[in-house]
């Protein structure tokens, strides 16, 4: 029965922990798949907590007494390897994984420090009785219940919106809010240690004043410290879509002033063509006509060259394609589109994620080449959902090799860093995943060619 209770308080300690850390993860951060992982991590959390147990039923009572070093030095010795074995598992920034693990560690001691707090409770004078086990039934219970209590607040507070900004910010965007996060956790665990110390060091009258006091203060800190996650990742993400839409509405104000300009050269044009009929009217009565010749070709090259170039029907997209190709144009890049695009259901900054970081980062790419610089450009609804593949010359790339799939296209994570200094790729991938499709990109060292393809569950 001593076995079964240890084992059991370990596991419910121990298991939440080792679950929670892979939960803001997509399934293609794994390097295993997602129910293969948490069977292992069950497996895992029960072989140790089995380990534990048996390590208390051996041990010498008499030579050793206290059980709290072992207690401790094992759940040390499990939370390293844990530790070790997520951040080998989870490929994906590193400053992401220690975000996460940070919020993890917040839950764990906070269900330690309210356990052990409202187990002196129970007990006269709140002095603990010299026990032989780790998990007698009352801490076992007090366990289970804060577990049962706090688990689901922690995925509905903090877990839910912390995937989202997992999935969305990029690693060098998300500084200030990691720091945020450091400062306040940390600051937690030191009112957690002094008021665990003062608690400690009262004499037997002060105990059970303090008890309720320290109970409900650190009670009151754990809900702020809930409310400070949840602001702060609801927040960087509330600022990066209204980057997204200010984006959008500068492109859609450049559009904008594109056309009037349009508009501006056509009642110029109208203007001058009444002098142009004159002018070609006088040289027919004069019987000019290898003048009337010259005088047309040269009209035609000035109407050629001053012509805007429509790519598609969808205005939203012909807008960021003239845009973004003007500016390759800028650079000396060779551009290449092919768009049948019609009028789409989707969201115009989402658009311009797409659209915008693709074209910048293929901008920023055809930037480090010395020569032979283009891009190939190619859109299409034609089977229904839309489907975008941008192609650029790129000299270098950093990729992790183990996440390159068979056919070469791999996920945002296989990419350390966005491709000639651009960035976006998570976001891209993110608002594809929002339109239930997908965006993958492959690199090939031999032609020096990177590919952004995405895809989008959407019908026109």
């Amino acid at each position: 029965m001593i076995f079964l209770e240890n084992a059991l308080g370990f596991f419910i300690q121990l298991f939440p922990c080792a679950v929670i850390i892979f939960l803001p993860f997509r399934d293609e951060a794994y390097r295993i798949r997602r129910r293969t992982l948490y069977l292992w991590v069950t497996l895992g959390c029960a072989a140790f907590a089995c380990l534990y147990a048996a390590a208390l039923c051996l041990r010498d009572l008499e030579k050793y007494p206290n059980h709290a070093p072992l207690s401790n030095s094992f759940m040390l010795l499990v939370m390293l390897l844990v530790l070790a074995a997520y951040v080998w598992l989870v490929k994906d920034a590193l400053l992401k994984k220690i975000l996460v693990f940070i919020v993890v560690l917040f839950y764990a001691v906070t269900v330690y420090t309210l356990s052990n707090m409202l187990q002196s409770f129970f007990f006269r004078r709140g002095i603990h009785p010299t026990i032989a086990y780790g998990y007698p039934p009352l801490t076992l219970a007090l366990y289970a219940g804060f577990t049962a209590l706090l688990l689901p607040l922690m995925l509905a507070v903090v877990v839910r919106p912390l995937k989202g900004y997992i999935e969305e910010i990029e690693p060098k965007y998300m500084k200030r809010e990691f720091f945020v996060t450091l400062f306040s956790t940390v600051f937690y665990f030191i009112m957690i240690i002094f008021c665990d110390s003062v608690y400690a060091l009262s004499n037997s009258s002060e105990k059970w004043s303090l008890l309720m006091t320290w109970h409900l203060l650190m009670s009151a800190m754990m809900l702020n410290q809930l409310l400070i996650y949840w602001l702060v990742f609801q927040e960087s993400l509330r600022r990066k879509h209204d980057g997204d839409r200010q984006r959008a509405m500068e492109l859609q104000q450049l559009q904008y002033e594109r056309i009037v300009g349009d508009m501006e050269n056509v009642r110029r044009m109208r203007h001058d063509i009444r002098h142009h009929y004159n002018a070609l009217n006088d040289m027919l009565d004069r019987g000019q006509t290898r003048e009337m010749k010259e005088y047309l070709a040269g009209l035609i090259e000035t109407t050629t060259r001053t012509d805007t170039k429509v790519y598609c029907r969808n205005m939203m997209v012909n807008g960021l394609l003239q845009y973004y190709v003007g500016m390759a144009g800028d650079e000396g890049i060779r551009c290449t589109v092919n768009a049948e695009c019609e009028e789409l259901k989707i969201e115009p900054s989402d658009l311009t994620v797409l659209f915008g970081n693709a074209m910048e980062n293929a901008i920023n790419a055809c930037r480090k080449c010395p020569k032979d610089r283009w891009i190939d450009v190619q859109v299409s609804t034609a089977q229904g959902p839309l489907a975008i593949e941008i192609s650029n010359s790129c000299k270098e790339v950093r990729i992790n090799r183990h996440l390159q799939t068979e056919d070469g296209f791999s996920p945002a994570e296989a990419f350390q860093s966005d491709h000639g200094g651009g960035y976006g790729l998570h976001s891209m991938a993110h608002t594809a995943q929002k339109y239930g499709g997908s965006a993958r990109f492959r690199y090939n060292a031999e032609k020096e060619t990177f590919t952004a393809r995405i895809w989008l569950n959407i019908s026109t």
